[in-house]
């Protein structure tokens, strides 16, 4: 009987984990999202140093949380997450601002986002 009330404690676990992980990954995103879309819309007002500003504060976040991240996702989806960030702030920073070529890539980025999270959240799509 034991044996039974510690796999089902261990499931029980294993649940809550996921459940942590996918809120923080949520909470993450979240903050990630807001500041681009944020950095889109100095972009707009032609503020491209605060928008460059507001990008590199994201991908500083996203690679301080790159341990966490290593561990939970898929390597590919970090490091693509991680090479539109570096695509969005060449945008950015370069000394020919292309306001189109950086609104797609910025809206590239936020769907990577997007999709990281949905792709953790236990569905039936997932599971199966």
């Amino acid at each position: 009987m034991r044996r039974l009330y510690l796999s089902v404690g261990l499931i029980a676990l294993m649940a809550a984990l996921s459940a942590l992980h996918v809120w923080h990954l949520n909470d993450l995103t979240g903050q990630l999202t807001a500041q681009l879309t944020q950095a889109q819309a100095l972009a707009q007002q032609e503020d491209w140093d605060g928008a460059a500003r507001l990008t590199r504060q994201a991908k500083e976040r996203w690679t301080g949380c790159e341990g966490y991240l290593h561990v939970t996702l898929r390597h590919a989806d970090i490091d693509a997450i991680l090479i539109s960030l570096d695509e969005t702030l060449a945008f950015l920073e370069g000394s020919e601002k292309q306001p189109a070529e950086y609104a797609a890539a910025n809206a590239r980025l936020l769907a990577q986002l997007a999709l990281v999270v949905e792709a953790e959240v236990p569905t039936l799509t997932n599971i199966l």
